[in-house]
């Protein structure tokens, strides 16, 4: 896969296409509104504006640059909770603002500013908004400092995430892998790396497998670049790597098979809300579909912790049917557009807080009428990328059956802005410093770069 820099070229390329663009998103917002409207006449099945809950909250949500904060925006206000969207100073400009699912958009401090500030601004707001919850769609490194945050007496709310002690865990693909063998869960073969003897020493030649490495520190570059061991001039290769006992990495055994993403909430061990999407490296469409291997494995795993909190896993299912975890990301999945047209997420979220309520509660899945969803602009890029007829057949029919996942009929301006306001603002930034980015991703809100978040 490439990933070769974008300079000031490419930056204003992308800057006067998605500008030039404008009239094509107010032609679709326009469409798409006018179409509910029809819908809502004639009576037609539509994804409902407002469904109440009774038990209104004040939910403060992290990483509002993101499409899948969006998307627990408006399922939380559309239950009938207020809800706090936060981002890091340098997305201000962030589209989702915007919505009218968002009653109040704060800054954090960015990551460089350390733990600290952090903490004293997200108690501040917690205070100054009366806040109920902290639900956080967050990065890697934010996920670690919310379960610090967790530790502290005085937060004044409730916090759903997991504990620094499962984090450390499920965010690292050597720990995961073992835990999970440890409770009678499938997994790969897997080895932690922290020096570069280890590698050179490794004997490939004794084992028929093949290998590929994973820092487990996240890098959004190092993840589009990941070949596989053993090859031919693969010693160069290592010592290229940044590799200490302070950054280590993990050699996991190559897996050929279908790949999966879940998202799953769970509350003391138990599954409140679950999805299984198939995957790519870089995924940007995601469809539910029923997988029970997986979501067994996904169970049992969450039962045995007693997890609490959002849960996100990449499986590797082989051509003999074994579930094969690759990595976990303690937080978010953006598998939750998925849910796009669901009445209760909400619920799956902040469950009935009786024990009669809380047995009778089912599982909340995708709806069996829920379309694939998708990001336009990403999606026409590989449309013109296209070089054979079934690709251009293919995307066609993934733009006219899918599901856009940011273009919602009763909250238009988040993808207006999204598309031409946080990333033209963005790859202006990038105009004026020259810093270099291998892709825009359209779903998380960001240029791609190297040292990012």
């Amino acid at each position: 896969m490439s990933v070769r820099p974008r300079g000031r070229l490419w930056s204003f390329i992308a800057f006067t296409c998605l500008i030039a663009l404008i009239p094509l998103s107010l032609f679709l917002a326009g469409f798409v509104i006018i179409r509910a409207r029809l819908c809502w006449l004639f009576r037609s099945q539509v994804t409902k504006q407002i469904f109440s809950d009774s038990r209104q909250k004040t939910i403060l949500l992290t990483g509002g640059k993101m499409t899948k904060a969006l998307q627990l925006t408006r399922f939380f206000k559309r239950a009938g909770h207020r809800v706090i969207l936060t981002e890091t100073s340098k997305y201000k400009a962030s589209g989702h603002a915007f919505s009218n699912c968002v009653d109040t958009f704060e800054l954090l401090p960015q990551t460089t500013e350390g733990y600290g500030a952090f903490k004293e601004r997200i108690i501040n707001l917690v205070r100054k908004h009366n806040v109920d919850e902290i639900i956080p769609v967050s990065s890697p490194t934010e996920a670690q400092w919310i379960s610090r945050l967790m530790q502290e007496k005085d937060i004044g709310c409730t916090v759903q995430h997991h504990t620094m002690k499962t984090i450390e865990v499920l965010d690292d693909k050597y720990n995961l892998c073992v835990a999970a063998r440890e409770a009678g869960l499938t997994a790969p073969e897997v080895y932690s790396i922290e020096t570069r003897d280890q590698l050179k020493r490794f004997n490939f030649s004794a084992s028929k497998k093949t290998y590929i490495l994973k820092s487990t520190i996240y890098d959004p570059i190092e993840r589009l670049r990941r070949p596989r061991l053993p090859f031919e001039g693969q010693e160069k290769y290592f010592n290229e790597l940044s590799i200490s006992p302070e950054r280590p990495w993990v050699m996991q055994e190559f897996i050929d098979g279908s790949e999966y993403c879940t998202h799953t909430v769970a509350h003391q061990g138990k599954i409140t809300l679950h999805c299984c999407c198939p995957s790519s490296d870089f995924q940007l469409r995601y469809k539910h579909v029923e997988h029970p291997s997986i979501f067994e494995w996904v169970d049992k795993f969450v039962s045995t912790f007693k997890i609490t909190g959002q849960i996100s896993f990449d499986f590797i299912v082989d051509q003999s049917g074994r579930v094969l975890p690759i990595e976990c990301n303690p937080r978010t999945h953006s598998a939750l557009t998925a849910f796009y047209n669901s009445d209760h997420v909400s619920t799956a979220y902040l469950p009935p807080e009786t024990a009669e309520n809380d047995k009778a509660q089912k599982i909340c899945t995708p709806e069996r009428d829920a379309r694939e969803t998708f990001w336009l602009y990403y999606e026409l890029y590989l449309l013109i990328s296209s070089r054979s007829i079934r690709e251009i057949r293919k995307q066609f029919s993934l733009l006219f059956q899918g599901k856009e996942a940011v273009l919602d009929p009763f909250d238009v301006k988040p993808f207006l802005m999204v598309n031409h306001w946080q990333i033209p603002a963005l790859l202006a930034s990038a105009i004026l410093s020259g810093k270099p980015w291998v892709r825009i991703d359209f779903n998380i809100g960001k240029l791609v770069e190297a040292g990012g978040d």
